[in-house]
């Protein structure tokens, strides 16, 4: 059996199971909560031209919105990190270690000083904003003659991650606005509303190009060298995913609030099953995200119900054994 066809299989089995479970996830998520709806009245409750009975506002206004921003928020955040670990070739490599995220939780501390609720026009504005004012910084600090400099890339990133936290934290404690601020980064989609599905569908777009770009990140994983032989331009090439990962993370960030892990373990999962191509990995990664944010937040708003637990916490729950296991593997090799 040819390596590739073998390969093709393993797709194709990893798409077909993870449409299923997240075909399942959709009707639990919208089924279970602080009230339980019958998956006779949520059927109804989806196909009635009339919003009126209880459980249909809860499943128009509330759950249905909550899982497709669930899963657009996992595809985000997944497909950010497997772009980011092509383009740097650093499989620990996430939107966090370049300060991305960081950058987002200072502007949304800035936002959030005398403000009791945020209004969701001006997250998705500042989360954008630092989120992209962090990268360009990072870019710049990275960049030498020769090019993009991957090393100073990733300590660049970490240096003003931690500024940018301390800044946050600074910030919050200054306004009295450390609670608000501790709320969003602690991660949660419990204010998901269709107005925060409009702004991640525009977004989404940003996966198209991330798609388009993935066999030319195949490409620059082998090497600047080997690319530049190949006829790529690796600094191009990196530009554009960098503006994609600043998109995807600060539409998740704006949405979703500070949630980690998932942008870094669910593409080396994904690389476990399908190998290194990234024309595989990054669709993959996007699923393979999405399915795992649905079932996070199933938890989160179902294991101490009628209370939530932070999605951040779910979500590091989940990754940091994969993480140790996957650090173990590698001190064995």
């Amino acid at each position: 059996m040819h390596p590739g066809d073998e390969r093709g299989r393993q797709v194709v089995v990893m798409l077909g199971l993870e449409c299923a479970l997240i075909l399942a996830g959709v009707v639990l998520s919208v089924c279970l909560g602080a009230k339980s709806i019958e998956v006779e009245d949520m059927v109804r409750g989806l196909f009635s031209p009339v919003k009126t009975g209880t459980a249909q506002l809860i499943i128009w206004d509330s759950r249905l919105p909550r899982a497709l921003c669930a899963l657009l928020v996992g595809g985000f955040l997944a497909c950010a990190g497997a772009v980011l670990q092509g383009l740097t070739g650093n499989p620990l490599a996430s939107p966090s270690i370049m300060g991305v995220n960081q950058g987002a939780v200072l502007a949304m501390a800035i936002y959030m000083a005398g403000r009791d609720v945020p209004a969701l026009p001006g997250r998705v504005v500042f989360a954008f904003a630092g989120a992209s004012i962090s990268a360009a910084l990072v870019f710049l600090l990275s960049t030498k003659r020769a090019g993009l400099d991957i090393t100073r890339l990733l300590l660049a990133g970490t240096a003003l991650g931690m500024l940018f936290s301390s800044l946050a934290a600074m910030i919050a404690l200054l306004t009295n606005n450390s609670k608000n601020l501790a709320f969003w980064m602690a991660g949660g989609l419990g204010g998901a509303s269709w107005g925060m599905v409009r702004v991640l569908l525009i977004t989404s777009a940003t996966l198209v190009t991330a798609l388009f770009l993935s066999p030319r990140i195949t490409i620059l994983s082998l090497g600047d060298d080997a690319a530049v032989g190949l006829g790529e331009r690796p600094n191009q090439v990196r530009f554009a995913g960098l503006v994609c990962v600043v998109l995807l993370s600060g539409a998740a960030a704006a949405v979703g609030g500070n949630i980690g892990f998932v942008c870094l373990i669910v593409p080396q999962i994904v690389r476990l099953g399908v190998g290194g191509d990234y024309r595989r990995v990054i669709p993959l990664s996007i699923i393979t995200g999405a399915t795992l944010m649905l079932y996070s937040d199933i938890l989160a708003r179902t294991l101490t119900s009628p209370f939530e637990i932070p999605l951040g916490s779910i979500t590091s729950l989940l990754g940091v054994p994969v993480l140790i296991r996957m650090v173990k593997k590698e001190a064995r090799i």
